[in-house]
């Protein structure tokens, strides 16, 4: 099936809630999204075979001229080149701060990733699986987060970093604080204050239809490169912790040390569906499940 941007076409909102967790609604192996805390079938071995790197990447002028351009796939933007991690908070390393607790830290930021080589670190494109690259996790404002990530992915990339992925308590932890609030910020929602609301699903938006082939492109770059979509990290700041952690809620799924397959917080989509805010938890993707939803952060010991 050809992957072509086509405006949307009238009528598909309704459909597109129904869509929201991701998958394909109508084969319950996919799981849809919706496995809350119930479990549920594995949904198959991951998406398809990653980039393998012979797209060639844009940058300097190139970039510009193609920021009007629709995405095709084609492209392979680099927007966190040259991103540094801050000062950690409280003890912590880099780009962290401490879980309420102190017995450990937690990435401020969702995860990017550089790719490792015998020249040192450089930038990967946030659009495309890793694949097999030998691949570190930073955390950083401003950046774009990695989706497209499996949770084997996403481990191997916290321990390039000497981290490794929150537990889910601790993520929990993170996110509700010791007095076990529902949200990132507070006990009542308050809509807008973080990623997690957009109104059609990128899938239908970017293809033009909610036929069911579409839920089978759910490895497309461009998906995360629509408009009100995606976004850079810390780019709500009123989605943050009292200790200064981003993003925990919206934004990306992100993937915890469980062995039941789980990610956490909800997507830009939705925080509804499997849970509110701190809540929300899908389970039963094996660990080498990866969509354009799947993102993480890492933890540490705080020494």
């Amino acid at each position: 099936m050809p992957r072509r941007a086509l405006l949307l076409l009238p009528g598909l909102l309704a459909a597109a809630w129904l869509l929201a967790a991701g998958c394909d609604p109508a084969d319950p192996g996919q799981d849809a999204h919706d496995g809350g805390d119930d479990g549920g079938e594995d949904a198959g071995d991951g998406a398809p075979d990653a980039d393998d790197g012979a797209r060639e990447d844009v940058g300097g002028d190139e970039t510009a001229d193609l920021e009007d351009a629709p995405c095709t796939g084609e492209e392979v933007p680099q927007p966190n080149a040259g991103l540094e991690e801050p000062p950690g908070l409280g003890g912590c390393p880099a780009g962290m701060a401490p879980v309420p607790g102190g017995s450990a830290c937690i990435d401020r930021w969702e995860a990017f990733l550089e790719e490792l080589s015998a020249d040192g670190p450089g930038p990967r494109s946030p659009y495309f699986n890793p694949g097999a690259a030998r691949v570190v996790a930073r955390s950083a404002p401003g950046a774009v987060p990695q989706g497209y990530v499996s949770r084997l992915q996403a481990g191997q990339a916290c321990a390039e970093a000497g981290k490794r992925l929150c537990t889910r308590a601790e993520w929990e932890l993170a996110c509700r604080g010791s007095e076990g609030r529902t949200y990132p910020y507070g006990n009542t929602r308050q809509d807008g204050l973080c990623n997690d609301a957009r109104a059609v699903h990128p899938a239908v938006e970017y293809f033009g239809t909610s036929a069911a082939w579409i839920w089978s492109e759910l490895d497309h770059p461009c998906l995360n490169q629509l408009a009100d979509g995606l976004a850079p990290a810390g780019a709500h700041p009123g989605c943050a912790t009292p200790e200064g952690v981003l993003d925990l809620m919206g934004n990306l799924h992100e993937w915890v040390d469980d062995p039941a397959g789980t990610f956490k917080g909800g997507y830009y989509v939705d925080t509804r569906l499997n849970g509110e805010g701190c809540l929300y938890t899908t389970t039963a993707h094996p660990a080498g499940y990866w969509d354009y939803s799947t993102g993480f952060r890492c933890c540490a010991e705080h020494l």
